[in-house]
């Protein structure tokens, strides 16, 4: 009877074995599945209105800074900076973009004091040694967020195949002709991302282009994170008042 015992003790243990031999395959498989497999990360492709793969959804990086030393050249870089969105003339945002003009408001101080924002800024002035249509360059991020705020682009002659390429890639554009002034403006819009492109002639009777992508969101999370920074300070000083008596 021990024998028989014995090898039915030797059966069942064979077959948990196999059985635990078959879960541990399973589960490397599926293991090596989940490792394959890579959810898609938060930033993802670059949305809105790009420049140089840069989108409303982008973070500023030294590495990202250096691609663009590649393609546009030296820059310069300063913190700390003002952020003024008008261009064009007096008036201009106040009668076609109303949304940055508020935003443009709410940025600058009313009484005209110099107001300074935690902000990132490149310059690059020689952009045109890298066999590009862009004579200078300023792009701005913003310094809680590293997403950028906005994009201006200054052209001469060239400028008018910067607007073919934007007219393939966003479509047909909608014109703002310059009440007064002698100017036009076309604008696309792309996930909250404007993008304008004003022609005029400059003081030699030259054509220019002068091009600037808004990102919207990004300038609005600006503010918010402004305001609560506010909010704090303001906080700290209460609390230092009411412990100083």
């Amino acid at each position: 009877m021990s024998f028989f015992k014995n090898k039915k003790f030797q059966a069942s243990a064979a077959v948990i074995s196999a059985i635990v031999l078959i879960l541990a395959v399973v589960l490397v498989k599926y293991c090596s599945r989940r490792a394959i497999y890579q959810p898609p990360s938060e930033a993802g492709e670059p949305e809105g209105i790009t420049f140089f793969d840069l989108g409303e959804n982008s973070e500023f990086s030294s590495d990202v800074r250096g691609k663009l030393k590649d393609r546009l050249g030296a820059d310069a870089i300063e913190r700390w900076n003002t952020l003024d969105l008008s261009i064009n003339y007096h008036g201009f945002l106040r009668k076609f973009f109303p949304e940055l003009h508020e935003i443009n408001k709410k940025l600058n101080s009313p009484l005209g004091e110099r107001v300074e924002h935690n902000t990132i800024k490149l310059a690059y002035r020689y952009a045109r040694k890298r066999n590009v249509p862009f004579n200078y360059v300023e792009l701005v991020f913003s310094n809680y967020t590293k997403k950028p705020l906005y994009f201006y682009i200054k052209s001469k002659q060239e400028g008018s195949n910067i607007i073919d390429v934007v007219t393939k890639k966003y479509g047909k554009a909608k014109t703002v002709h310059w009440v007064g002034e002698k100017g036009t403006s076309l604008y696309w819009e792309n996930s909250r991302s404007i993008l304008i492109i004003s022609i005029h002639d400059d003081r030699y009777g030259n054509l220019e282009y002068h091009t600037m992508i808004y990102y919207v969101p990004n300038l609005e999370e600006l503010l918010s994170r402004e305001l609560q920074q506010r909010e704090h300070t303001e906080e700290e000083i209460k609390k230092t008042g009411k412990t100083a008596f």
